[in-house]
């Protein structure tokens, strides 16, 4: 199976970024409210 690196690294950027920015706000709004 052919795995297209560019399309590959593209889409894990397209989950990964969204998902530790949502962690960031998280961890800091559960600091803030503690």
């Amino acid at each position: 199976m052919q795995v297209n690196n560019l399309g590959f690294v593209a889409s894990l950027l397209f989950v990964l970024v969204p998902a530790v920015f949502l962690l960031i706000l998280f961890i800091q709004t559960r600091g803030e409210t503690e």
